[in-house]
C-alpha cells in the first residue's frame, strides 16, 4: 500500500480477494491430478474476503504513471479516464513529486529535464538522481538498481537473529544506501556464487 501523506509504500498482511483465491485454488490439477486446501473457512470465504483485488493504481505512488501520460501529451489528468480513478490526493503526491524534482515546470508541463527521466524505466527520484551522477556513476548505477528490486536480505523466521549478524557484514554507519553497495559488490567479488548468497543470506534472484 501507498501512504500519499508519508510518500511511503509498506507491505501490509491482508486476506485475499475471492477472485484471487479461485485462481490459487485453479493452479491445483494445472499439469497433474491435485487439491487445494483453504486454510480459512467457509464462512470467512463468503463474508469476510472481498470480491476482487485493489487495483495496484489505488495503492502506488503515481509519480511514474504521471510522467508517462505527461510524455503522451494527457495533461488533464483530473478529468482522464481511467478504469479505476485514483484518489485526489494521491494524484497530488505525484505531481508535487515531479515539481519538487524538476521534471514539470510552472505550467505543469514536462521540462527537458523530464523528458530525459521520462525515457529511463525507473521510479522518477531513481532516475533523477542517475542523470545528476556523472562523478559517481558507477556507485548510483548500483545503488538504483539494488534499489528497484525486492529486498536482497533474506530473514528466515526461524534464523532471524542469525541472519541480522550477518547483514552487519555489510552495513555501513553513514548510510543504508552504501550497505546495498556494499552486498553487490561482495557478491561480485565472489563470482555471482549462489552458495555465498545462501550463506550470507542474500537474495540471489534480487541481486
Amino acid at each position: 500500500m501507498y501512504n500519499p501523506r508519508l510518500g511511503v509504500e509498506s507491505l501490509l498482511v491482508s486476506p485475499i480477494s475471492k477472485a484471487s483465491a479461485k485462481q490459487r485454488s485453479g493452479r491445483a490439477g494445472r499439469t497433474k491430478p491435485g487439491q487445494c486446501y483453504r486454510l480459512y473457512t467457509e464462512a470467512s470465504f463468503d463474508n469476510e474476503l472481498i470480491q476482487e483485488s485493489y487495483p495496484e493504481i489505488l495503492r502506488s505512488n503515481l509519480a511514474n504513471l504521471i510522467i508517462q501520460l505527461k510524455k503522451l501529451g494527457i495533461n488533464d489528468l483530473v478529468h482522464f479516464d481511467f478504469l479505476d480513478p485514483p484518489s485526489p490526493e494521491t494524484l497530488m503526491r505525484g505531481l508535487e513529486e515531479l515539481f519538487f524534482l524538476g521534471a514539470l515546470d510552472e505550467d505543469g508541463n514536462l521540462s527537458e529535464l523530464g523528458k530525459c527521466i521520462s525515457e529511463i524505466p525507473m521510479e522518477p527520484r531513481l532516475a533523477k538522481t542517475l542523470l545528476s551522477s556523472s562523478k559517481v556513476m558507477d556507485e548510483m548505477l548500483i545503488c538504483a538498481s539494488m534499489l528497484s528490486v525486492p529486498n536482497v536480505f533474506v530473514r528466515p523466521w526461524d534464523r532471524q537473529k542469525y541472519a541480522d549478524s550477518i547483514k552487519k557484514k555489510f552495513s555501513h554507519p553513514e548510510s543504508d544506501h552504501i550497505s546495498l553497495i556494499n552486498v553487490y559488490r561482495a557478491y561480485k567479488a565472489h563470482n555471482e556464487n549462489q552458495t555465498w548468497c545462501k550463506t550470507n543470506f542474500i537474495n540471489f534472484r534480487a541481486v
